[in-house]
């Protein structure tokens, strides 16, 4: 992705969370919008997938009406398709930042968001990411995600569902 780089936020997690809410990030500055994740590991031995949510203008995070399809690329076995269709639940547009395990086992991500702030259209997004975790496993996916509603997004939430996370940076940029 071409284009200059502008410092939003670095959001830097220090203690067990299983979320971490970045908000006010999105605006109408910029239409498309770099994340980037590095050093996630859990709070106990038990890793977790990572999913991406969107927090509207009212603060509110969003839990339904996401559409995602995902490469999902281990060494130790074969490659594999991920798709959802409307997912409400547990909602991932896919996987965020990897499957985070406990230190020196981590994970990160690169993200694009496009359109988040926009109340016209859908927000669309993709990315990839690598962790390392479980004895040892090595895992990368791409992919890509849109959240089927036009509302205004000003922020995310990474999500961990299985275990808490205790260390690792998100670091927010606007795309010129």
């Amino acid at each position: 992705m071409a284009g200059n780089l502008e410092l939003i936020n670095k959001t830097t997690v220090t203690s067990s969370l299983s979320n971490v809410n970045v908000t006010n990030v999105f605006s109408a500055n910029y239409d498309v919008y770099k994340i980037v994740s590095s050093g996630f590991s859990t709070a106990s031995t038990t890793a977790t997938e990572s999913y991406l949510r969107y927090i509207n203008s009212s603060g509110s995070v969003i839990s339904a009406d996401y559409d995602f399809a995902s490469l999902y690329m281990p060494a130790d076995t074969g490659f594999s398709e991920i798709r959802t269709d409307n997912t409400g639940d547990s909602t991932k547009i896919h996987y965020a930042s990897g499957n985070p395990d406990q230190a020196p086992d981590v994970a990160g991500c690169v993200l694009y968001i496009f359109n988040p702030f926009s109340s016209s259209s859908y927000t669309f997004n993709t990315g990839q990411q690598s962790s390392h975790y479980s004895n040892p496993r090595f895992l990368t996916s791409k992919g890509i995600g849109v959240l089927k509603q036009t509302t205004s997004i000003t922020g995310f939430q990474f999500m961990f569902p299985s275990s808490n996370v205790s260390s690792g940076t998100l670091v927010t940029y606007g795309v010129k």
